[in-house]
């Protein structure tokens, strides 16, 4: 299959670590997981659970500080011409530890090189690592983008319903990127100005409807946003591994280069001795196992 003529995401149950890697990911290929969820059913994942349990947990919204039970309440009654705030972005290590252990791990690679005491807290710190997004029904992401540092994502529905438009990294010339700020796209892909950006016509994107325990892979490089239908919790957490290491790196060179060009040298240095040093641990674990 080419990665950048699908039609249709796929959605696959029962596949192993071995079958998803090569099948997915080593094809930047997104895909639905269907059954590795099902902690999302748990009572600990319903609006009235987080607003009793975590109520002390804040965010500033427009400068108006909001208790969790706040922006829960925003996000119940949003509409589509009254919308809640989106994103509202919250660490689950720092403001839900329980739900780590709750929370299952789901491997697209022989390892996720994000979490490894090999990797720089500097670098890691600077991506969205473990997370949970609440928002509402009429929401949707401020902007079409790929995530920072050209990661692969995992994103879990938890409660309600979303809608994931994805285009893969071969629509990037019609899509406009930022010139400062590379991944984001000005083009708002629900009205577009044509006579602003006459080559979005030519772009052609993939849609899926995400659903209570279903995960969706979306592998680095590739365009994507959303848009909510109904009270909407996601979890999401970010990839890093062997497909899109150099990638990664050649990201944080880049800004590195901005802003302390005297140390982003080490960057390139790191890349290479560290790649090596992950595939060669990455190719021993996995003939042991």
């Amino acid at each position: 299959m080419d990665a950048y003529k699908i039609n249709k995401i796929e959605r696959c149950s029962g596949i192993s670590e071995k079958e998803f890697y090569n099948k997915f990911v080593k094809k930047s290929i997104p895909v639905v997981i269907c059954d590795k969820a099902k902690w999302v059913f748990s009572e600990k994942c319903t609006p009235e659970y987080f607003k009793k349990n975590y109520n002390h947990v804040t965010k500033v919204v427009n400068g108006t500080k909001h208790s969790l039970s706040e922006i829960i309440e925003l996000c119940q009654n949003s509409t589509p011409t009254n919308k809640a705030p989106y994103p509202n972005i919250y660490d689950i290590p720092k403001h839900f530890p329980e739900y780590l252990d709750l929370i299952p791990k789901i491997l697209f690679g022989k390892s996720n090189r994000i979490f490894s005491k090999l990797l720089p807290n500097i670098i890691a710190s600077r991506n969205n690592q473990i997370e949970f997004f609440f928002g509402g029904y009429g929401c949707s992401f401020p902007y079409l983008h790929i995530d920072y540092n050209w990661v692969h994502t995992q994103l879990t529905q938890v409660i309600g319903e979303k809608d994931f438009i994805l285009y893969p990294p071969s629509q990037t010339k019609y899509l406009y990127p930022d010139k400062d700020a590379p991944n984001k796209s000005p083009v708002n892909i629900i009205n577009p100005d044509y006579e602003k950006y006459p080559e979005f016509k030519n772009a052609k994107s993939v849609k899926v409807t995400l659903k209570p325990g279903e995960t969706i892979f979306i592998p680095s490089g590739w365009w994507h946003t959303t848009y909510i239908h109904n009270f909407n919790l996601t979890f999401a957490v970010d990839h890093v591994n062997k497909y899109n290491w150099n990638t990664f790196l050649n990201k944080n060179y880049d800004v590195a280069k901005k802003h302390i060009p005297k140390v982003a040298w080490s960057l390139k240095i790191y890349k290479v001795i560290f790649g090596t040093i992950f595939n060669i641990k990455e190719f021993l674990f996995n003939k042991l196992k």
